[in-house]
């Protein structure tokens, strides 16, 4: 079944509350998963707008090159959108869905992005990737809204 532009838009909406529903259970590896699939399912929706017979991996930067956000977004718009990526990859990775919360800890210290947070870092990492997700899906859904 392929999927059309504006189902992935709605899935876009939709993962971004279940990120929001994990964070409260503390389920954050899956929450931090559920975000970034939040914003891929943005920037899919506005490729296959594009492109109906687009597929691909679920590679965040490239899917962001293809999206052709750089040109729909203001200039100022799309600067968030970059900063909230740049920091959203930091953090993201499509196998997050087989990961435990444990291993993901190990993941963030690896990256060193425990550094300077009081209390549970892996808590505040994803808080943060769903603030930052959320700043993505905001901005393309209003654009969405408009086109």
């Amino acid at each position: 079944m392929r999927i059309e532009a504006d189902d992935y838009a709605g899935a876009a909406q939709e993962r971004l509350t279940n990120a929001n529903l994990l964070y409260e259970s503390a389920q954050y590896s899956f929450a931090l998963y559920a975000a970034g699939v939040a914003v891929e399912s943005l920037l899919r929706a506005y490729i296959v707008r594009l492109n109906p017979r687009f597929d691909t991996a679920h590679d965040l930067s490239m899917l962001l090159d293809a999206s052709n956000l750089r040109s729909i977004a203001a200039p100022a718009e799309y600067e968030k959108i970059s900063v909230a990526m740049s920091d959203l990859f930091r953090r993201w990775r499509n196998d997050l869905r087989y990961t435990s919360n444990n291993r993901l800890r190990r993941h963030l210290k690896r990256k060193k992005l425990d550094r300077g947070i009081r209390g549970d870092f892996l808590k505040e990492n994803c808080r943060f990737a769903i603030e930052t997700a959320a700043i993505i899906v905001r901005i393309g859904a209003a654009k969405w809204k408009q086109s």
